[in-house]
């Protein structure tokens, strides 16, 4: 219980991809134990980290990571673990997110939720709290381009036609 809402407050609230999540080490996001702020993110392609920078931990996963750690044995490999000594796969971290929604009641309607849900959550809520500029929000998701921002940002098509009649 305590990986699965480490897992979901980590995503909601850094916006990072479930792959990267998962590949995640103890010694990333912790020091003796306590849970270092910022963490370091490596993005890794090809077993291989190509690149890696800083990243503030909202106090929410913050805490949600730190409980976890302190009841997970061990403190050394990787945050969310598979079976083996590997990273969970992202299948399974999905299962486990599509999971805790379903528990929450919030599968079921018209939309899917998937593990990008999360990502896409916090493009929103950055989207909005940085005024709607696009350039910061791309940043705080380290989007490539804004154009994958936008696309996150998954604007209802009702409320632009609505926008567009009222001119």
């Amino acid at each position: 219980m305590e990986r699965q809402r480490a897992l979901i407050l980590l995503g909601l609230r850094t916006g990072l991809r479930l792959k990267v999540l998962l590949s995640l080490r103890i010694q990333d996001v912790s020091i003796d134990g306590r849970i270092c702020n910022p963490i370091r993110v490596r993005e890794i392609k090809n077993n291989r980290c190509v690149s890696s920078f800083k990243l503030c931990l909202h106090h929410q996963a913050a805490e949600a990571l730190q409980q976890y750690l302190d009841i997970r044995k061990g403190r050394i490999g990787y945050v969310f673990n598979g079976r083996t000594r590997k990273p969970m796969s992202p299948q399974h971290g999905y299962v486990l997110i599509k999971d805790a929604f379903r528990r929450a009641g919030l599968i079921g309607g018209s939309g899917e939720i998937a593990a990008h849900t999360l990502r896409k959550t916090l493009a929103r809520l950055a989207f909005e709290a940085l005024e709607h500029d696009l350039v910061r929000t791309s940043y705080a998701l380290r989007n490539v381009s804004i154009t994958s921002t936008i696309n996150y940002l998954s604007f209802e098509e009702r409320v632009v036609n609505d926008a567009i009649l009222s001119i």
